[in-house]
C-alpha cells in the first residue's frame, strides 16, 4: 500500500490515496480545501476530476524565473565535466606492453 499525493497547495487542490487526510480504503480521493470532491477506484478517473476542478479554478502557475548563472562556477563545472570525460575514456588510449616493448 503505497501512498500517493498530487497537489497544488496555492488553490487547496489535491489527489490522494493512503495519506493521513483520506480513509485507508484503497480509493483515490480528490480534495478541495480539505473537502472530498470525489472518490474513485482508478487513478485515471481521479485525475479527470482533478483536472476538471483545476480548470474551473482558473489557476495559472507563476512564470518561471530565469536562472542566474555565475560565470566562474560555470567554468569550473565545464572543467570538471571535461576531466570526467577524459578519465572515463583514458583506458581506451593506454599503450600495452608486449614482446617488442623493450626492443631497440
Amino acid at each position: 500500500m503505497e501512498s500517493y499525493r498530487q497537489a497544488i497547495p496555492a488553490i487547496g487542490l489535491s489527489l490522494e490515496r493512503y495519506t493521513g487526510a483520506v480513509p485507508d480504503d484503497g480509493y483515490y480521493y480528490v480534495l478541495k480545501d480539505g473537502e472530498v470532491k470525489g472518490r474513485f477506484r482508478t487513478l485515471r478517473q481521479a485525475q479527470a476530476k482533478y483536472k476538471e476542478l483545476l480548470a474551473a479554478s482558473g489557476y495559472q502557475p507563476p512564470p518561471l524565473q530565469p536562472r542566474k548563472v555565475d560565470p566562474s562556477r560555470e567554468a569550473v563545472e565545464r572543467y570538471m565535466d571535461e576531466l570526467e570525460a577524459y578519465w572515463g575514456d583514458s583506458h581506451k588510449h593506454t599503450h600495452r606492453g608486449g614482446k617488442t616493448m623493450y626492443r631497440s
